[in-house]
């Protein structure tokens, strides 16, 4: 069902954009075999760059989040993995925050409440002598499951600003929540006011789509940032770039690449090997030459999953509640009902992955006591409800067997009308036509599944 959005293609798809990088190789190892020249499979980053990175940069630079890309100062910096991505991008903005303001005070970074960029876990969290904890700072997010009034929400990011804004040099967010909140959508309007109001206070800011872009989001572009106007001052890409076979990831910044190069400035934050895989960078240009092609059955298939979360959400009775968009959803175990109950919840969450395994299936379970949903994006109708329906009977053997009671703030005989209601609800006949009807008994009328399968 997919691992944190680590893979894009499948099957021949993928052996078309290994092929060109595979071709090379070969080639190279007829050479070395025969005692010949051989072009480089890698090198290391203080002697130079491979030939293919002039590929990737043309390859990626029609997709930046920007507007007339051609006029701005912009620069990519590339690493392995997206905690290493992310560090390289408050890198560059630190920087030039401080060579074209003067101020050298204003370090801190600010991450959101609950997000991946805060526990001791990952690069950024990690603790002293890594990273100072007191150079990080929480601003106030949207949660799961909880309704959300913006206007207050706004409200309570000004104060916030209003009590730390001189301090922060950089402010991250995740249009999209990964791991930290199972695939949770910021709502739009609400991230750009956010974005906004930080950078009229001087806070540059990072978008972190290194499991949401790459036309995962389902909007029709590589990146969300671009398809929400979000503007960002820096954007961090990977995983799926390479594949899911080989690791890169990296960090674009909007401005300043002629600033760090006037004050002799590198990025610090780099290694020996960023960057400088031939076979990566050959099969990055690929993925980005090949994954326009798929944007508008990301969003077609992004419609059928929003029906399946949907329908997990109300057989659940409250249990968990599903949330995403493209093709990264996912869903979190309630603290309603019995679930208030910590140990209990623990139980759950563990039936509920063992219950998966016995069943033969493997979303990726995330700590925040939930899991996602990150299929191939190259997958088939078919396939998509069959995962609807082995995650439905993981639902269901989970709820009995640890004996699920409604929330206390519905009645069971409230539920249960409302269900009963909706299965004897006559199915209209144009829901038929385009998608899965949720209000049928079962979970998708037979007929509707097999058309789909049949039309792929």
């Amino acid at each position: 069902m997919g691992l944190a959005c680590s893979e894009c293609f499948s099957g021949p798809n993928l052996y078309k954009l290994l092929k060109p990088g595979f071709e090379y190789e070969r080639q190279v190892m007829e050479d070395l075999m025969n005692g010949k020249s051989a072009a480089p499979l890698s090198i290391h980053t203080s002697s130079g760059v491979p030939p293919a990175l002039s590929a990737f940069v043309e390859a990626l630079e029609p997709h930046l989040p920007w507007k007339n890309t051609a006029d701005l100062d912009w620069c990519v910096s590339l690493q392995l993995e997206g905690a290493s991505a992310v560090w390289a991008a408050i890198d560059m903005l630190l920087q030039t925050q401080i060579l074209s303001t003067g101020n050298n005070k204003r370090i801190k970074v600010a991450v959101g409440a609950t997000s991946y960029h805060g526990p001791p876990s990952t690069s950024l969290g990690s603790k002293s002598p890594l990273w100072q904890k007191e150079q990080q700072v929480i601003y106030p997010v949207p949660s799961p499951g909880v309704e959300i009034d913006e206007d207050n929400m706004l409200v309570t990011f000004e104060d916030w600003l209003n009590m730390n804004g001189d301090e922060i040099g950089v402010m991250l967010i995740e249009p999209q929540w990964g791991s930290s909140q199972a695939g949770l959508p910021w709502p739009k309007n609400l991230l750009k006011r956010y974005v906004s109001s930080a950078q009229s206070r001087g806070i540059k800011v990072v978008a972190d789509e290194i499991m949401c872009g790459l036309g995962r989001h389902g909007h029709g572009t590589l990146f969300v940032s671009e398809a929400w106007e979000l503007n960002p001052d820096a954007i961090t890409f990977g995983k799926s770039i390479g594949g899911g076979v080989y690791p890169l990831s990296g960090a674009v910044l909007k401005e300043g690449r002629e600033l760090l190069h006037a004050n002799k400035c590198s990025v610090m934050q780099s290694h020996t090997y960023a960057g400088s895989s031939t076979r990566a960078l050959m099969t990055a240009t690929a993925v980005l030459n090949e994954l326009p092609k798929w944007l508008p059955s990301i969003t077609k298939l992004g419609e059928e999953m929003d029906h399946i979360f949907r329908y997990l959400t109300k057989i659940s009775k409250g249990m968990l509640f599903g949330h995403g968009q493209g093709l990264m959803w996912g869903a979190v175990f309630s603290r309603d009902g019995l679930n208030k109950d910590e140990e209990y919840r623990a139980n759950l969450i563990k039936t509920f992955k063992d219950i998966c395994d016995s069943i033969g299936i493997l979303p990726y379970h995330v700590p925040v006591g939930g899991f996602m949903v990150s299929p191939m994006i190259d997958i088939d109708v078919g396939t998509i409800y069959e995962i609807g329906e082995r995650l439905e009977k993981a639902v269901v053997m989970t709820i009995e067997a640890v004996n699920w009671e409604l929330p206390a703030v519905t009645s069971e005989a409230e539920v249960a009308a409302s269900i009963s209601q909706q299965q004897q609800q006559e199915c209209l006949p144009y829901w038929h036509n385009t998608r899965s009807c949720t209000s049928c008994s079962s979970f998708v009328c037979s007929d509707v599944r097999t058309r789909f399968v049949g039309n792929v």
